[in-house]
């Protein structure tokens, strides 16, 4: 091809040759995906969606956040739902893959003079249900974490169901409105039944009531702000003597992957617990009872931890939702020695 030049008149020649470039069959999702992400004020018109959505339609912004009555929130991610409505039942056999597994984990530790906890905590449709919306009504069934504490019971296995002491004590509001989780005195509760099966009693509280911006679920939605929270927690009547020594990050509520605290009493026995987020409020009552308590959020069985540790309990706390056997299968017993 010929052009011209600056200098009128005087031909040019360019050739032009072919260049390969690389093809990236995936850019178009990239850039979608991109985009969506950077695209300029998309802060500020999210938070104008979800606050046109709260105040006009009542309705969630997201679908992981269900608006209940009265001012409550549910989480309705990781099978929530389904778990309510518990129209499944367990399977005879998977009912048996949990009691063998904790079986073999009860045996292995207590080799080592290390007795086992399964605790089994309660999401906050369950102890709550009156205050989801008028469609999400569940059938008479049982729910699934209650058919499996019932067939773990049958066995050797000490299982702290939490199910009926949460349902004794709700008239005090144990769990957060605006939050996936119980509050202090729903901790309490658990604290308290946990103790029992240790044969420890609980320390004394006093209540209090602080009003704060909305939690979890309404920070999910991005307008902790339009919410409000009525936090009733609990105040130690003696002071804490619990500290910590080790913290993957600071947290003032304990949503930390792992934590280590000691308390100056050699007296005093040591733990190591297996937890999921409903531990976490769990971690400053339990924590003034040992010399030494180490809380992992996780369910797997870390053997070389509590081998490291040597701890006289193992507490292991799964909630109702995660109990579902098609989220998680308790199939990591410790190796055979």
């Amino acid at each position: 091809m010929l052009f011209r030049s600056l200098v009128i008149g005087t031909p040019l020649a360019v050739q032009f040759k072919p260049v390969a470039l690389p093809l990236d069959w995936n850019f178009p999702q990239k850039f979608g995906a991109h985009y969506g992400k950077n695209f300029g004020l998309r802060k500020q018109l999210l938070r104008l969606h979800a606050i046109a959505l709260h105040r006009f339609l009542r309705q969630s912004p997201s679908d992981k956040v269900l608006y209940g009555k009265d001012g409550w929130l549910y989480y309705a991610d990781d099978s929530s739902l389904e778990d309510y409505r518990s129209l499944e039942p367990y399977k005879p056999t998977d009912m048996d893959v949990w009691r063998q597994v904790l079986e073999t984990r009860q045996a292995w530790l207590a080799k080592r003079g290390i007795k086992l906890i399964t605790v089994l905590a309660c999401d906050k449709y369950v102890i709550y249900p009156e205050h989801l919306p008028d469609g999400y009504r569940r059938k008479d069934t049982t729910y699934r974490v209650d058919e499996l504490a019932a067939h773990l019971q049958k066995s050797s296995l000490t299982i702290v169901p939490l199910h009926q002491p949460l349902l004794a004590g709700k008239s005090d509001r144990i769990y957060h409105r605006t939050d996936t989780h119980w509050n202090d005195r729903g901790a309490f509760i658990g604290y308290r039944e946990i103790l029992k099966a240790m044969n420890l009693k609980p320390l004394e509280y006093t209540p209090a009531i602080r009003t704060t911006e909305g939690w979890d679920l309404a920070r999910m939605i991005g307008i902790a702000d339009l919410f409000q929270e009525e936090d009733r927690h609990l105040l130690p009547v003696a002071p804490r003597r619990a500290k910590i020594v080790d913290i993957d990050r600071p947290d003032p509520t304990w949503n930390v992957g792992r934590v280590t605290l000691e308390v100056d009493d050699p007296a005093l026995p040591k733990l190591v617990m297996f937890r999921d987020s409903f531990g976490s409020a769990l971690v400053p009552f339990l924590a003034e009872h040992f010399r030494r308590s180490t809380f992992l959020w996780q369910h797997e069985f870390d053997r070389a931890l509590v081998e490291k540790e040597k701890p006289d309990f193992v507490v292991w706390e799964i909630t109702s939702r995660r109990c579902h056997s098609a989220w998680f299968r308790p199939d990591n017993p410790p190796l055979p020695e």
